[in-house]
């Protein structure tokens, strides 16, 4: 996927986006004024997300799975088994 701020240079003056295509159409169906604009949770292919290190099997998915609305919850909990690195791949 290709960005507008990759492509061109804003140089010194503001970051005007008259640069010749719509950022309407970025966003996934449903989003809101509430952050889930830039969100990539309905693209995610929850299935086949792998954490090494994990503790607790299958604990890096239920993090990634948690909505915005229980983002302040404490669990679930993703603790490495081993040292403090955990390596996870979002498909």
């Amino acid at each position: 996927m290709s960005h507008c701020h990759d492509e061109h240079d804003h140089g010194s003056h503001g970051h005007g986006h008259d640069h010749g295509h719509d950022h309407s159409d970025d966003r996934p169906a449903g989003s809101s004024q509430t952050g889930t604009q830039n969100s990539l949770y309905p693209y995610i292919r929850f299935d086949e997300i792998t954490t090494m290190n994990e503790a607790v099997l299958d604990s890096g998915k239920a993090i990634v799975k948690k909505e915005w609305a229980h983002r302040l919850s404490t669990e679930p909990e993703l603790v490495s088994d081993a040292d403090p690195e955990l390596l996870m791949n979002i498909p």
